[in-house]
This record gives C-alpha cells, sequence and structure tokens, in this order.
C-alpha cells in the first residue's frame, strides 16, 4: 500500500464520518423534550425516559441507585436494575420526598457531566461525543422538572 492509497482511505474514512454525524439522530443521540412521550404514571416515564442512557446521556448503574437511596437512608439490596429502581421510587410518599429524588438523579447526573467535562479536556478528541451526552443531561434535568410539575404540582 502506498501513500496515496493511504490518502483516499483516509479522505473516505473522513467523509463516512461526516455523513454519520449528520445522520446522528438515528441511535437516538438527539433526544429533546419535543421527542419525549408523555405517560400516564411518573414511574413509567422516568423509568423510559430518565434511565436509558441513549436518552439521559447518563447510565445510572445499580451501584448508583444503591448510594442515591443511601443518601436518603433508604436501603436495600443490589437487584435487577429495573427492581432496584422500583425499589427506590416506592419511598416516594409526598412531593416533597419525589423532589429528595429528583435531586439525588440531578446530583447524580452532575457528577457524571463533571467526569465527561474532564475527560473532554485531558482527551481533546472526545469533546463532541461528551459534549452530546452533556446536552442530553441538560434536557433530562428539564424533563425532570416537567415530570415534578406534571405529577406532583
Amino acid at each position: 500500500m502506498d501513500i496515496k492509497d493511504l490518502n483516499e482511505l483516509r479522505s473516505e474514512f473522513e467523509a463516512l464520518q461526516k455523513n454519520m454525524q449528520q445522520e446522528g439522530c438515528d441511535d437516538g443521540s438527539c433526544v429533546t423534550d419535543e421527542n419525549r412521550e408523555d405517560y400516564p404514571d411518573y414511574l413509567v416515564a422516568m423509568y423510559k425516559e430518565v434511565m436509558p442512557p441513549v436518552k439521559s446521556g447518563v447510565y445510572f448503574s445499580r451501584w448508583d441507585l444503591k448510594a442515591m437511596a443511601a443518601e436518603l437512608d433508604e436501603h436495600f439490596a443490589l437487584d435487577v436494575r429495573e427492581r432496584m429502581f422500583q425499589n427506590f421510587m416506592r419511598w416516594i410518599a409526598t412531593p416533597d420526598d419525589m423532589k429528595l429524588v429528583m435531586d439525588q438523579f440531578v446530583k447524580n447526573m452532575d457528577m457524571k457531566c463533571d467526569l465527561y467535562r474532564e475527560y473532554s479536556e485531558r482527551f481533546p478528541s472526545t469533546k463532541p461525543i461528551f459534549d452530546k451526552k452533556i446536552e442530553k443531561v441538560e434536557n433530562t434535568k428539564k424533563y425532570l422538572d416537567k415530570v415534578f410539575v406534571e405529577f406532583f404540582t
């Protein structure tokens, strides 16, 4: 393989990358409030719109759920992620409880965004990837506020 072949390969790869960035919403990476569905129940809304990393920009692991619950003096065993989410949400009895839970989600998202910012500073080529994730997180925070208003006020 000579230099000419390598340059052609590079230009084809760059064109492919540019096309992929233009089509970027196929994987759900452009989720906004307008794209989010309405749900009859706040539990379903949060599980379907906040828990999936493709929509929220962050992954809430089982350990994250356990730590967030522990901050509110709620304790449960490690289990399947969905069941842990349901156990965590059972704690909610009042709008104030819901606000505390949402604050835990926001705190966890902010912590992960701080890591994303640090990674994008250390590794500048990852900045576009992490910027998309941070944008999703900001949209998710707005969505949490909308859920609170819709279901608890």
